[in-house]
């Protein structure tokens, strides 16, 4: 798959996770609680072969708005070895490449979403912090989105 194939896909993967974050029915809380914070984890190479579906978990000033609801798909990311038990190499360097790679990606579907009914339909306590985790490996923070779509990124590290 070519980069635009993939952004393309994590942005209606991201459409329709934001779809699920607005019903109560995937989120188990009715009314639904408003989040200020929404991280996509994935246990990564805690299992074999590695997870690489980043569900959605949020939370807020009410506590957890959901968890488990929505995922993207970030396998493309992280190329697995011949038997796909394992990534392809093994030391650290490659994994925070392929993580940093997978950052990027979402960070520009973020982008492109930011402005959709899709987010605007999620309760929401002010701006919404992004967050990428693969388990025990890997956590950056992507940006945070503004009611009104604006995007903002972290500051730059010194």
């Amino acid at each position: 798959m070519n980069q635009d194939t993939i952004i393309k896909q994590i942005t209606t993967d991201l459409l329709e996770s934001f779809t699920f974050f607005a019903d109560s029915n995937y989120t188990g809380y009715d009314p639904l609680h408003p989040v200020s914070k929404i991280v996509f984890a994935a246990q990564g190479e805690i299992t074999t072969p590695p997870d690489l579906g980043f569900m959605g978990y949020g939370g807020g000033s009410e506590g957890e708005a959901f968890s488990d609801c929505g995922v993207l798909d970030l396998e493309a990311f992280f190329p697995l070895n011949e038997e796909g038990d394992y990534y392809r190499e093994d030391d650290d360097e490659y994994k925070e490449k392929c993580f940093h790679n997978a950052c990027q990606a979402v960070l520009q579907a973020l982008t492109t979403v930011a402005k959709s009914d899709e987010f605007q339909k999620i309760p929401k306590e002010g701006p919404v912090v992004f967050v990428l985790n693969l388990i025990d490996q890997f956590n950056k923070v992507l940006c945070r989105i503004h009611p009104d779509g604006e995007v903002e990124l972290p500051p730059k590290k010194e």
